[in-house]
């Protein structure tokens, strides 16, 4: 995925452990290679992985984007 394809507020899923949990776009930022994603987790999207909204860092590979509901 590139830097660009990812903006403020995107729907995005993360590793979680051996699970996967959904968290939204906050910040993308680095030079490539080295490109990062500031994650948004809250209660609401992410479930039981957080007990209050708090933000995670995860390189840019590691993110999917969540597919549209049609």
């Amino acid at each position: 995925m590139a830097v660009d394809e990812l903006r403020f507020g995107e729907e995005i899923i993360i590793p979680w452990g051996i699970d996967e949990v959904r968290g939204t776009v906050r910040e993308v930022y680095g030079i490539p290679p080295k490109i990062y994603v500031v994650v948004d987790l809250t209660p609401a999207l992410s479930g039981y992985v957080v007990d209050e909204p708090t933000t995670v860092t995860m390189p840019l590979d590691s993110v999917k984007r969540v597919a549209p509901t049609t």
